[in-house]
């Protein structure tokens, strides 16, 4: 297969741990993605721009997308708390996002409404069980390689073009903050797919609790619809299965949603994402 030879360095941890199934899981799947997702942002966004309560999530860096202004919300069913933390995001100075982890009843979304918020879509909370994998390859022309901190700036690059985020948000979130935010047991895998020698997208897996859990799935405008979002998810999966690891998760948007699923990617769920425009 076309995968480089890993250039990593700082976070390779051994795991010991018992690799979780998707059959060990049935039940509680759903809850383990967005229990993931929740403790992901957690771990990457710290500052003053951040807030983090038992219930909630928040940060609020004012820059003009709606995921860098994002709150999380832990449990849909409390109003009081969902205001607590919606309401910095009220702002016509900014767009803004809600993503709740769990279903939403008529009140919440009546709240979010009147606040300004618009359901814009559920995302699917999905898993697959790596022997299922069903791998999707672009041309020889494509290579997918592992990446470190000394190349955080190339990815930092792709995958700001690639999912359209403000380049200051996505160095929060890039290979050279691993070291500071790993915890014992989890390993942090960062990923570029190259055409010939242009980095055209990106991937992260991180490993945690026996799940490889995928993010940053994302390519440049020019080479959407070539089959590049498969092959930059599928090939660091395929990797993690010949380790032994046998369930990867991820988040999907509607857009996304069916690039996984030609993977062999099933929903557990979804989680009701509510975006705010600003009024200009």
């Amino acid at each position: 297969m076309r995968v480089a030879a890993n250039h990593f360095t700082g976070t390779e941890k051994s795991n010991p741990m018992v690799f979780r199934t998707v059959d060990e899981l049935t039940g509680q799947l759903f809850n383990v993605i967005v229990a993931d997702f929740d403790r992901t942002f957690r771990a990457y966004l710290v500052g003053p721009d951040v807030t983090r309560t038992e219930g909630y999530f928040r940060v609020q860096t004012g820059a003009a997308h709606p995921i860098a202004n994002l709150a999380i919300i832990r449990d849909p069913d409390d109003v009081g708390m969902l205001s607590e933390a919606v309401e910095p995001l009220c702002s016509d100075e900014f767009p803004s996002s809600v993503a709740l982890l769990g279903p939403v009843g008529i009140e919440v979304d009546q709240l979010l409404e009147s606040c300004g918020f618009q359901l814009v879509e559920e995302m699917p909370a999905m898993a697959v069980d790596l022997a299922d994998l069903q791998l999707t390859l672009p041309d020889d022309d494509f290579a997918v390689r592992r990446v470190g901190t000394d190349e955080h700036e190339l990815w930092v690059d792709t995958m700001a073009e690639g999912y359209e985020l403000p380049r200051a948000f996505v160095e929060r979130i890039g290979p050279s903050v691993v070291d500071s935010i790993v915890e014992e047991g989890e390993e942090y895998r960062y990923f570029i797919a190259f055409h010939r020698d242009l980095a055209v997208a990106t991937a992260v897996n991180i490993i945690r609790d026996g799940v490889v859990s995928v993010y940053n799935i994302a390519t440049v405008p020019e080479y959407r619809g070539r089959g590049v979002g498969g092959f930059v998810t599928g090939e660091p999966l395929r990797i993690a299965g010949d380790e032994g690891h046998r369930i990867a998760i991820l988040q999907a948007s509607q857009m996304g949603s069916p690039v996984y699923r030609r993977l062999g990617f099933q929903s557990y769920g979804e989680i009701p994402l509510y975006v705010r425009m600003p009024a200009s």
